[in-house]
């Protein structure tokens, strides 16, 4: 009877050992940004949770086999900083003349909604793409405009003091300048051109000038 139980037991150990990974890696949340050219904001969830409640009317709800994927878009960072649902983050934008610099940051003051509720999941797996260059960030690249994050806990992406920092083009100064550095060495070659003309109009006249003053002299000469 006993080796009827330990076998049983040991039979139920394998079971849950083989069935615990495939439940924790179903917890995991992934959490992705997408920051298009004209300022809107793309965000995608997908999780396997089966409580959460949207307090914003914006997510589109959707299910493909045990997970669940809310998308929504935001005409920009304000109005994601004003929206609820939203990762904690601050952001932080400075305008210079040709282009912007975007200080992305957590922000511990403003855990709610979506964040809070699926905060006892096992993973975060945060992914921003962003329409600029990244020049600093605490994120694994995954190209010139894109990074991952992989947290073992939602509290671990408030431990960091950066997300990432971007610069992004001004189109239209930008625009503007390479026209106007365009006129500018067009001037400049002109000017360089019609430099070259006076000069080949300068030698033929005090050619033909010397030519004159020679025959004028010989006719003189003559006489």
């Amino acid at each position: 009877m006993k080796k009827h139980f330990c076998a049983i037991s040991i039979l139920v150990v394998l079971a849950l050992a083989l069935i615990w990974p495939r439940v924790a890696a179903a917890a995991d949340v992934e959490w992705q940004l997408r920051w298009l050219d004209n300022n809107m904001v793309q965000e995608e969830i997908q999780t396997s949770a089966q409580k959460f409640i949207t307090t914003d009317h914006n997510w589109k709800v959707s299910q493909e086999g045990d997970k669940y994927i809310l998308r929504r878009e935001v005409d920009n960072w304000q109005s994601y900083a004003a929206m609820k649902d939203g990762l904690p983050l601050q952001v932080q934008q400075r305008n210079y003349m040709l282009y912007k610099r975007t200080d992305i940051k957590p922000d511990s003051g403003s855990i709610a909604g979506l964040f809070q509720q699926l905060s006892d999941e096992d993973k975060l797996i945060l992914t921003i793409s962003v329409p600029g260059f990244i020049i600093g960030g605490s994120g694994e690249r995954i190209g010139e405009s894109s990074a991952r994050w992989t947290f073992p806990n939602h509290a671990e992406l408030l431990q960091h003091q950066e997300i990432m920092t971007v610069i992004t083009a001004d189109g239209l100064l930008l625009g503007i300048v390479i026209v106007l550095l365009g006129i500018f060495f067009v001037a400049i070659k002109f000017f360089i051109r019609l430099r070259k003309v006076e000069r080949i109009i300068e030698s033929e006249y005090s050619l033909t000038r010397n030519k004159e003053d020679d025959q004028g002299d010989n006719e003189q000469r003559k006489i």
